[in-house]
């Protein structure tokens, strides 16, 4: 007869979880949300329902960026300013529970419903639900990574490959997972930080910011650095 696998006690649990690396299990996850180290914003009464094995449900947002056929028909990666992107799309305000019909010509840029702020040390991973990818939804294009330091609301790029078909989505809706992992050490920058920050902080759907790196604090003040030899 298989013997059964030991449970960690609770009582030892906080020790335990305070020490681990890698991807963070369900109570440890429901730990660190309870303590704040990980911060979801606003975090319903039930949250604790949306927590499986190694994620948490986050909801689409009621703001939607939607290509129209507005403005210019190429995009260049190069010139092409994030104003003139942004008359290329139209902004989609939904009420509370409103459906939005997404066909197979749509590409959607939205945020969740939730902010996430994460300290030094996680890392929040996004990932699609089961139950939407077999309607054909993909709700991030990219490699779906929140670094430390992050704090916003995330975003996703989402459309639907389901040829000839219309799916209609909720605001307020799980659209999409999160889990998080634990490095072994803080980082020395965070996102905050980051020259790279183009999409943190904000609870509107950016659309691509190619050209518009942000400067360092440095830059914009006009020092330089010096690398150490």
């Amino acid at each position: 007869m298989a013997k059964r696998k030991k449970e960690i006690p609770r009582s030892a649990r906080n020790d335990v979880g305070g020490e681990m690396v890698g991807t963070l299990p369900d109570w440890v996850l429901k730990d660190y949300i309870k303590k704040g180290l990980i911060k979801i914003d606003p975090l319903p009464n039930n949250w604790e329902e949306s927590v499986d094995e190694v994620t948490i449900d986050f909801h689409l947002g009621n703001k939607l960026r939607v290509f129209t056929g507005d403005g210019w028909d190429i995009i260049d990666t190069k010139h092409t300013t994030k104003e003139e992107v942004e008359g290329m799309m139209k902004l989609v305000e939904l009420k509370v529970g409103q459906p939005f019909v997404l066909s197979d010509k749509d590409f959607v840029i939205a945020t969740t419903k939730e902010k996430l702020t994460l300290p030094n040390d996680i890392v929040g991973h996004l990932h699609g639900k089961s139950s939407l990818a077999r309607l054909g939804i993909a709700v991030h294009s990219t490699a779906a990574r929140f670094d430390p330091g992050w704090d916003g609301h995330p975003v996703l790029e989402f459309g639907t490959f389901l040829k000839g078909k219309r799916v209609v989505i909720y605001e307020g809706a799980p659209i999409c997972a999160f889990s998080f992992e634990k490095l072994a050490a803080p980082v020395n920058r965070s996102y905050k930080r980051s020259p790279n920050n183009r999409y943190g902080g904000s609870d509107m759907p950016q659309v691509s910011n190619l050209m518009g790196k942000r400067k360092s604090k440095a830059a914009r003040h006009g020092k330089k650095h010096h690398s150490a030899s």
